[in-house]
């Protein structure tokens, strides 16, 4: 972190995951409210924009799995695998994935960011949702989902920036309001775990994560993207020549 930066903004503290029943609860009750859905929805038009039309899709730290699902709802030649460190979370995205017609082309499953079990240049997408903050080592990370991600595959991690001192308790009220009174412990804990761009900067070098941009996408929010090409050779491609 720049000097600079340390002397505009508070120090990160590491962001806990939700994890108890009424967190999970809070967290799934504001997926109902206007702001949450419209920015799972734009994260969705952005993901489908960038130049993959099928495919395997890995989703890291999936939650209750709904941006997957959209992502599959809209174009039914992707597969998708969500990944979430909370069982809960995954036991819901299941759920949801069957409630939806899903249940064939949707997959979750209990993991590690750090260390997945997927063989190397497998996924032609990757996406992750407000999550990096999670991650102490958020570099290990990186380095996984570059592992996993196919040469010409598509990228996008979105999170919070974090805010300098000045801001820091306005925005935990703007995003309280967003979210619901519930969600108010998390959203601080989230805003205070975010990554500076400076130190995203640095996280993407030490990654080795190459053709990669950073994007300020909005005063809240920035994105790790990447755009992709199709793979000829995938082996949902290949598996539809013989049905």
């Amino acid at each position: 972190m720049s000097i600079f930066s340390r002397l505009t903004h508070p120090s990160r503290i590491v962001s806990p995951e939700l994890e108890t029943a009424e967190q999970v609860e809070a967290f799934i009750d504001s997926r109902a409210l206007e702001y949450p859905r419209r920015l799972e929805d734009e994260f969705v038009e952005r993901a489908l924009a960038l130049g993959v039309g099928g495919g395997m899709v890995l989703d890291v730290g999936t939650r209750v799995g709904l941006i997957a699902l959209k992502i599959l709802w809209h174009n039914e030649n992707f597969y998708a695998i969500g990944m979430d460190r909370s069982g809960t979370m995954v036991e819901r995205a299941r759920e949801t994935a069957i409630a939806w017609g899903l249940g064939e082309r949707a997959f979750f499953q209990v993991g590690d960011a750090r260390r997945m079990r997927f063989k190397t240049a497998y996924f032609d997408l990757v996406i992750s949702d407000s999550t990096l903050h999670c991650f102490d080592d958020p570099v290990s990370m990186l380095r996984e989902i570059s592992r996993v991600l196919k040469p010409k595959g598509a990228l996008l991690i979105r999170d919070l920036q974090r805010p300098n001192h000045l801001t820091m308790a306005k925005h935990i009220e703007e995003h309280t309001a967003h979210y619901g009174r519930g969600m108010r412990q998390h959203v601080e804990a989230a805003l205070r775990g975010a990554y500076t761009r400076v130190e995203l900067e640095d996280i993407i070098r030490a990654s080795g994560l190459e053709g990669v941009r950073l994007v300020e996408l909005d005063r809240h929010y920035m994105a790790i993207e990447r755009t992709g090409e199709g793979d000829p050779n995938s082996w949902i491609k290949a598996r539809e020549q013989y049905l």
